[in-house]
């Protein structure tokens, strides 16, 4: 990088730092992860202080620093307005923003992963306030573990390597879900001297859903007629508590936005705008 450099990037968080500054993290294709203070944002007349809001994008001019760079100049290009009008869609929002936050790199190129959180920002803003937001939260996070490489194996069996096909007909089929093996297997695989931890179990539903996330066809099942909303409601939340699961134990420590969803998610009145 040279000694001033301009990106653009979304703003993951900010920080109160010092009297009147913020440190901001901002995610950009170019560069990854940016540290940098925005000098006197916290100041009522600030320029820097509506156009630093997370989840805004912004061009961004940057002097390089030798612990963190200082941002010297932001201009709008991109917000998401309507997410502050609905609880959930601001709290998922928040959710993955925080996932890439944690699995993005500094000084790396990763405009794949940009891109897939402003795609799924934007489907959020757009999306009807009537329908479940769950199922798209679970497309997202599957998403960023996929670009991000730790995605887990759904398709086939960890242990035999035998395609995992959902078996409606017996009304107790599951296979379990390994964290430390990092993916599915048959229950029926796993021998008795075996050391193998089995997380949670996840019925043919429930797998017929995360497969479909792994090959990005949520759309393709959407609605589901053959259950009750409320059996695919709860397949849904079971899916997404998994898959925080998963990641809250590859990263080591849990997740503060995913701690809200369940409240959010079931919270009806928009916010106030």
């Amino acid at each position: 990088m040279s000694q001033t450099y301009q990106t653009i990037g979304i703003i993951l968080k900010q920080n109160p730092f010092k009297e009147n500054d913020l440190l901001v993290t901002i995610f950009s294709p170019e560069y990854g992860l940016i540290k940098a203070i925005a000098p006197g944002a916290r100041k009522y007349k600030s320029s820097l202080r509506g156009r630093i809001q997370p989840l805004v994008i912004n061009e961004f001019l940057i002097i390089k620093g030798k612990s963190l760079d200082r941002l010297i100049q932001a201009e709008t290009k991109q917000s998401y307005p309507k997410l502050s009008l609905n609880l959930g869609k601001l709290t998922i929002s928040q959710y993955l923003a925080e996932i890439v936050l944690n699995l993005a790199l500094e000084e790396q190129p990763q405009n794949e992963l940009y891109d897939s959180l402003n795609h799924h920002l934007k489907t959020l803003e757009n999306l009807d306030n009537n329908l479940s937001l769950y199922p798209y939260l679970c497309q997202g996070i599957f998403d960023l573990l996929t670009i991000t490489g730790i995605a887990p194996e759904v398709n086939s069996c960890l242990i035999t390597d035998n395609p995992l096909i959902p078996n409606f007909h017996q009304s107790h089929w599951q296979v379990g879900f390994s964290f430390s093996n990092g993916g599915l297997m048959q229950l029926s695989a796993i021998h008795h001297n075996q050391k193998i931890y089995i997380n949670a179990k996840v019925n043919a539903l429930e797998l017929s859903f995360i497969q479909c996330l792994c090959h990005g066809l949520l759309d393709q099942i959407l609605p589901t007629e053959k259950y009750s909303e409320s059996i695919v409601n709860q397949a849904w939340i079971n899916i997404e508590k998994i898959l925080k699961n998963y990641l809250e134990f590859y990263l080591g420590h849990s997740l503060k936005s995913a701690a809200m969803i369940d409240f959010a998610l079931n919270y009806q009145s928009p916010i106030p705008s």
